[in-house]
């Protein structure tokens, strides 16, 4: 997933319609290098804490899941994303934490980018404008790294990391989830570019 073959921007991938509703969200997802980073980390992590780490090609940020739809929906959700605007950021992993009640391990940034809560909220705004129903708890930006946690002791040199990763966010991506041997399969069906700052 992380090599991004996606169409044009604002355009929905082709998707099989069997009637059956999907499960969808939006989310960013890591390009090549920073990808490459958050693996390793994820790895270092499993060793420390046992459990299972998130496999390679679903480490993301979910910005909002929307959950089941109808395929029937996903024009008019496109249609609501294309009026959507948000500028580029940086996004800086800056350290790991345990999250006892659900037994995993997340990485997080010291300060969330302005402008990736400005993305999410319009992203809110539009899509309730158009109808449509989301998890409208406070966005708390995550990566979920390692589940079902054995030990959470975690090693000092990771709780605040040395040397950040530094994630530069163009775009975000609409993303199809789905059950498949009791794991989830993430395949994207939609991506939209963000603008450059002036």
């Amino acid at each position: 997933m992380h090599d991004h073959q996606y169409r044009e921007s604002g355009q929905l991938k082709q998707i099989r319609t069997s009637g059956e509703p999907i499960r969808v969200f939006f989310a960013i997802w890591p390009k090549e290098a920073v990808w490459r980073q958050l693996c390793d980390l994820s790895e270092k992590l499993e060793l420390v804490c046992g459990g299972r780490r998130t496999r390679a090609e679903s480490i993301h940020l979910t910005l909002i899941f929307l959950g089941e739809m109808e395929t029937s929906q996903l024009h008019t959700l496109c249609l609501a994303a294309n009026t959507v605007r948000g500028q580029v950021f940086n996004f800086i992993v800056e350290g790991i934490r345990y999250w006892k009640l659900n037994r995993l391990v997340y990485a997080e940034t010291g300060e969330t980018p302005l402008e990736l809560f400005d993305l999410v909220g319009s992203l809110k705004n539009t899509l309730s404008a158009y109808g449509f129903s989301f998890d409208h708890r406070t966005f708390t930006p995550h990566i979920t790294l390692v589940r079902k946690v054995q030990r959470h002791v975690l090693p000092k040199s990771l709780i605040h990391l040395v040397e950040p990763i530094v994630w530069p966010v163009n775009e975000y991506i609409l993303v199809k989830s789905e059950q498949a041997s009791d794991r989830s399969v993430y395949t994207p069906i939609g991506r939209w570019s963000l603008e450059s700052q002036r």
